[in-house]
């Protein structure tokens, strides 16, 4: 039960605080998370994305992942968002093989449609070693897609 309690609480400060940065747009172009109070909530939200474990094998584990800065903009279709992410995939502890972590960066940005409730545009980049691998990966695209458009939903529910 605490564990629910502890979800909606989180949803519900993100919720509230994108409420806040979206009524803002029209008079600031863009718009910083690092510098407002809910920069806590929105990056351990950032930070649940599993990216490492879409390899197959290998270090298929995310030993770090540490959101470096979130920015939301206007956009001609809504509001663009753009998340900077250092990211470590390292092996799991039941591999054959342990093989050395892997680093990475990754610039994820994505158009919403607030109103719709529904990511319209996405891009994203991952450099580095771990870049190099996951970028291969059909499914990365579409994993972080969707995962961040099941954030996006839950957010929308709680209006």
């Amino acid at each position: 039960m605490s564990g629910r309690f502890v979800r909606f609480a989180e949803i519900a400060g993100i919720s509230a605080g994108l409420s806040i940065i979206f009524s803002d747009f029209a008079s600031a172009g863009c718009w910083s998370a690092l510098k407002s109070p809910e920069w806590q909530q929105i990056s351990s939200i950032i930070a649940t994305a599993k990216l490492c474990e879409q390899m197959p094998a290998g270090p298929n584990r995310t030993r770090r992942l540490e959101v470096t800065g979130v920015d939301f903009c206007t956009a001609p279709s809504g509001v663009s968002v753009t998340a900077n992410v250092s990211l470590t995939c390292g092996s799991s502890t039941e591999s054959f093989l342990q093989l050395s972590p892997m680093d990475g960066k990754v610039v994820a940005t994505v158009t919403l449609d607030i109103g719709a409730c529904r990511i319209t545009d996405s891009n994203i980049n991952i450099s580095g070693q771990a870049g190099e691998v996951l970028s291969k990966l059909p499914q990365t695209q579409e994993f972080l897609r969707t995962w961040a458009q099941i954030r996006l939903s839950n957010l929308c529910g709680m209006r």
